[in-house]
């Protein structure tokens, strides 16, 4: 997986992560327009990332069995893209707005954590260390019985 620049981020999405076309035409107007107009002052990743990624996208797909690994697959690919980048807004929208989105369930984040790649993997890692030894503690045997943190 290569890093997924700033300027790209829309365009990667659209590329990689399935239904990413019909979801960014369901979403109303002005926010759509803004992606549209990507990467423009006036458009702000803490807003796609919830409207265009999150929401409609990896959260249904983590909460359902049986897994639809492709879809899953994709969706790491995606996130580990904008793990790999180097820009510090990149980084805090992802903590804020995919890898905290993660703490909604346990099962949730077990299967985040089973799918992430080695960069998003240790920054989710990094998040439960820091942020949330407690949460970590209750799924330890069962994120790192899988990987390797």
């Amino acid at each position: 997986m290569e890093r997924i620049e700033f300027g790209d981020i829309v365009q990667a999405y659209l590329r990689i992560v399935p239904q990413a076309e019909d979801v960014l035409r369901a979403i109303p107007d002005p926010p759509r327009s803004d992606f549209e107009a990507w990467p423009d002052k006036d458009s702000d990743l803490y807003d796609f990332l919830p409207m265009a990624f999150m929401h409609p996208i990896l959260l249904p797909k983590l909460r359902e069995d049986p897994v639809d690994r492709e879809t899953l697959d994709a969706c790491f690919e995606f996130i580990e893209g904008l793990a790999m980048s180097r820009n510090t807004y990149v980084q805090g929208a992802l903590y804020f707005e995919v890898y905290e989105q993660f703490l909604r369930g346990r099962e949730i984040l077990i299967r985040a954590y089973e799918f992430s790649r080695p960069v998003a993997r240790a920054r989710i890692h990094e998040m439960l260390t820091r942020d949330y030894p407690g949460t970590l503690e209750k799924v330890r045997e069962d994120i790192e019985g899988r990987h390797e943190s």
